[in-house]
Parts: C-alpha cells; structure tokens; sequence
C-alpha cells in the first residue's frame, strides 16, 4: 500500500462520518431535506424580500463604486481604516469562491442532479447576494481595528459587539468561539483539502492519467503547492490581496472566455441545451424526488461555492480601507454574482452543451469539465489545468486569512500562534492531495457549511441594524428609489424603534 492509499483508507471514513452527522436531514414528500441547506435557502430569501430585491435595484450602484465611477462627496472628510482595497478585497473572496468550487463543484452538481441543477444555481447566486450584503455590513460595522493599523473582522465581532439584549449577552462568548473554531476546522478540513485534491486530479489527469509519474504518489503535488502557499501567506492579508487583485480577473475573464468558444464549436446544441435544462429543473430525469430535490442541490451547491451566509467574506472585507459599511457591503454582492451565476453556470453549461455529462459516472468533479475543455481542442485541459492551478493558490491563500483570524481569536495574535496555524494549515494541504473525491467534497461541504449555523444566528437578530444602516446610506446618497423615500419618517420611525441594544 502506497502513501496514498494509507492515507485515504485511515480519513476517508472519518470524513463520511462528520460529515453524515452535520448533513443531518429531515424526510418530506419523499425528499431528504439537509437542515443546513434549508436554512441557508430561509437566509436567502428572507433577506432577499426584505432588502425588495436588492440584487437588482442596487447592482448598478455595486458595480459604479467598484469600478470608481461613483464617488462619495464626503469620503475625504473622514479617515479611513483598514488595510486593503475594496477591489483586493473583492477580488480576494471572488477567487475564494470562484475557483474550484464551481469548476469542479458545478461539474459534480451536474453528474449527480443533471441538466436542471444549471438553473437552480443561477437562482440560488441571485438570491445570495442580499445576504452577502447583509453579512459583510456586519463585518465592516463591527471590526477591530488594532494600535498597529490591523484589522479583524467577520461573525466572531459582530457577534460580541452586535448581539448585547440582556438574554443573549451571556452567551455572545461562546458563540463567537464556537464560529472561530468552526471557520478553522472549514479552512483546514475543508476548503484546502478540496482544492488541491482537484488540482492533483487534473495534473495527474494531463500528465498520463494512470501512467503519470504522480500516480499513487500525488502528495509530491501537495508538498510543492504548501510550500508555495507557506512563503505567500505570511505576508499576509494585504499580500494575498496583491496577489488576487492581478490573477483572479485574468483567471476568471479567461476561464469564461474559453467557455465561450466551447459554446460557439457546438453553437447547434445551444437551443437544445437551454430547452433541456429548463424541463430538467422541473422535471429532473437524474434524481428522485423531482424538482424539488434538484433545487436543493441547486441551492447546496451554489451556497458552498459563494459562501454566501458563512461569514467568511465579512472576515475579507472587515480589513478594506472604507468608513461606509453599507458601500462595501454593495460591492461585496457582486461576488455571488459572479462566482455562482457567471463562471460556475459557465462550467455547467459547458458540461451540459458538449454532451459529455452523459458519460459521466457519479462524481467527476474537475475531470468531467477537463472532458468538456477537451471535446473542442486537445490542448484545452492544458489550459484549464494552468487556470485551475491559479485557481487553488489563490483559493487556499484567502482561506488561509480566514483560518488565521480565527485562530488568532481564540489564541491570540503574536507571532507564534499565527506561524503555528499556517504550518497545520500547509500540512492538511499535503493530506488533501491524497484522499478521494468523494469524501473531499462531503467533508468539504460538510465542514464549510457548518460555518452558517452560529453565523446565521447573529446575522438574523441583527437583521434590524442592517436595515437601518441601509435606508440611511440610500438616503443620504440617494440610492435607488425603494428605501430613498419618506426620509423624515424612516429616520424619527427607526430611532424610536431601534433601542440601544440594536433591538436584538
């Protein structure tokens, strides 16, 4: 028995273990209903409706101010803190998210609940932008900002700084730890793990399949890929955001470029493709339980790849130099948008036009999409193997971030504890390489997912403040027309509505 093999035999069961406890689900109609997918989906259309579709009136406004065309009169006035751009910061959690998780998560998506899962991921990426609102306005309004001009943010803050009613305020300690130690076991357990495991699926893929020389050995891969990831990390957040802000727009403008041309080389299949996954979402022929059950594994996917209500991008965002909570939390919806609706549809629909979806056998993950790539031109998974490898860098290098803030909140964050946290980190890196793909994602989603529980607690009883940091950003900036109305009113209603606790 190789490493490899030792490897995967002794994890690979513990895997399937935590994460068939943390999937635990409920039966209706004949559909098994994960709790946690339920919840994100209740998250994301109640803040949906709440913010009146907020996804459309206030995409203009997210895109203007990331691309500068939208300049606040009084943003000189005030000192901004923080350590980043809004554009690194962005690019930050879009490279986060958008990597591996829809080029390999979008493919095992489609190979397990067929064509229709397509169009649920597209409503789900929708629907996920007002809560990614919601979440990293809390992060912003709530950070620390430390004597040397550091920042930290994200769940643990906002809910020790937030949640103050007389009943919760005795338990905010715990709950708060109780998501950093959460956001560690994701970061180590899941994300890294998943993300060089389909790196090292597509190079040994490319590089002979069964006779490359990382056969049964690819933990030689994971050794490489930590030791780079090691030397990048410690420079920390504004080096990782340095290092997204110039690869993840040329990875993710490629990556759909190259999806395009596969679409136009099977041009013909493309009215037949829309048809099919529009009857499949309502009538899915590759899963039992009917529209239902493809939309929950729509939904599942869709949220694991945006990390939409994980809590994960206000950790990011926490650290952009700004003073305005609710600008940031405008441009940090276009993440979902384009992780979940532009490269992860992208994957689906290139999967689905090329045919090779049907030759697929339970999970494929990246290699379904490297057979897709390859249906036009042989040198294509050479391609997608370069981008998926920019991919997981940049992937790994954020949820390294996440991991280190967490860390540092429950140990502190000298030198020592943060050098301790990057070394396990790097090491669980090398592991990943080598278990199946299988328990990859069931541990990945399980570990990730996890992370909406005490996240999603906070973000509900703090829902009152983000709406009354909203209504007064439109007002004052004149934003859109649904909250930038009957100003007087909103502003006497909300501070005599609003105690001093947040009315949490």
């Amino acid at each position: 028995m190789n490493l490899d093999s030792a490897i995967d035999s002794l994890l690979s069961p513990i895997a399937d273990k935590i994460s068939g406890i943390i999937f635990y689900s409920v039966t209706i109609n004949g559909v098994k209903v994960q709790l946690l997918v339920a919840l994100l989906m209740i998250a994301a259309f109640y803040f949906t409706f709440r913010m009146r579709f907020i996804g459309i009136w206030g995409f203009k406004h997210g895109l203007n101010l990331i691309l500068n065309k939208y300049k606040h009169e009084d943003t000189i006035k005030r000192k901004k803190k923080g350590e980043v751009s809004s554009f690194q910061a962005l690019t930050a959690t879009i490279s986060a998210s958008a990597g591996i998780g829809n080029v390999a998560g979008s493919a095992a998506a489609v190979s397990i609940g067929g064509p229709g899962v397509i169009f649920w991921m597209v409503i789900a990426g929708f629907f996920s932008m007002a809560l990614k609102f919601a979440e990293v306005l809390l992060g912003i309004k709530f950070r620390k900002v430390n004597k040397d001009g550091t920042v930290a943010g994200g769940p643990m803050y906002y809910i020790l700084g937030g949640l103050k009613a007389p009943w919760i305020k005795p338990f905010t300690p715990y709950l708060s730890k109780i998501y950093a130690l959460c956001c560690i076991f994701a970061m180590i357990g899941g994300w890294n793990l998943f993300q060089i495991n389909a790196m090292t699926a597509q190079i040994t893929e490319v590089t002979g399949g069964e006779n490359s020389f990382f056969a049964g050995q690819s933990w030689l891969l994971g050794l490489i890929v930590a030791i780079i990831t090691y030397f990048t990390i410690i420079g920390g957040i504004k080096a990782i955001g340095k290092f997204t802000s110039k690869v993840t727009p040329v990875m993710c403008t490629l990556y759909v470029f190259s999806a395009f041309v596969i679409c136009l080389m099977h041009i013909g299949q493309i009215p037949h493709t829309i048809a099919l996954i529009i009857k499949e979402a309502f009538k899915p022929q590759a899963l039992t339980g009917g529209m239902f059950a493809c939309m929950l594994w729509g939904f599942r996917r869709a949220m694991f790849a945006n990390e939409a209500g994980l809590g994960t991008a206000p950790i990011a965002f926490s650290a952009v130099k700004t003073s305005k909570p609710a600008a940031q939390a405008f441009i940090a919806m276009l993440q979902p948008f384009v992780d979940t609706v532009i490269v992860g549809s992208a994957t689906a629909f290139v999967i689905v036009v090329s045919g090779v979806y049907q030759q697929s056998t339970g999970l494929a993950g990246i290699e379904l999409t490297s057979k897709a790539f390859e249906s036009v031109c042989p040198f294509f998974p050479i391609l997608l193997t370069f981008m998926a490898s920019c991919f997981v860098l940049s992937t790994m290098l954020c949820g390294s971030y996440y991991g280190i803030k967490s860390w540092n909140f429950l140990f502190g964050d000298s030198k020592l504890t943060t050098r301790t946290f990057q070394v396990i980190y790097c090491l669980f890196i090398i592991i990943g390489s080598a278990m199946n793909f299988k328990s990859i994602i069931n541990l990945s989603d399980a570990f990730t997912l996890f992370l909406a529980v005490p996240n999603l607690f906070a973000v509900f009883l703090l829902s009152n403040v983000i709406m009354k940091e909203l209504k007064r950003y439109c007002q004052k900036y004149n934003i859109g027309i649904i909250f930038n109305n009957n100003k007087e009113r909103d502003e006497n209603d909300d501070e005599k509505r609003m105690p001093e606790h947040c009315g949490v």
